[in-house]
């Protein structure tokens, strides 16, 4: 898919994850300017600085996988398929699983940041 292509698709969306190429950095920065909740990047190549910092400023997370593009796309839609999030039962056990299974400080730590600190 080139530039405009995936602009005009992010334009008719909403709160979109994107699976795209570690080394198609113009659909990374379209997906960036639109309203993408979450960049997944495909080959397992990191995001250019430029990109980096943008995410960051619009408080985007970047995964990185090693899985090529469609393996991605197919696990991504196994997983969440055309699952609504407007049951609160639903958001509880997301936040429980994650709960469960998510090692958020070591994601923070991996990524150099101190885990927020909850308050009273």
């Amino acid at each position: 898919m080139n530039v405009n292509a995936a602009l005009k698709y992010f334009r008719k969306r909403r709160n979109m994850a994107v699976v795209t190429g570690g080394d198609r950095v113009e659909i990374q920065l379209a997906a960036l300017e639109s309203s993408t909740q979450c960049l997944i990047l495909t080959g397992q190549l990191p995001p250019p600085p430029f990109i980096l910092s943008r995410a960051e400023e619009l408080e985007i997370p970047i995964l990185s996988v090693d899985l090529d593009t469609l393996s991605t796309v197919e696990i991504v839609d196994r997983t969440f398929g055309q699952v609504r999030l407007h049951e609160p039962i639903k958001v509880q056990c997301i936040r429980g699983l994650m709960a469960r299974h998510f090692a958020i400080d070591r994601l923070l730590s991996q990524l150099g940041l101190e885990p927020a600190v909850a308050l009273p």
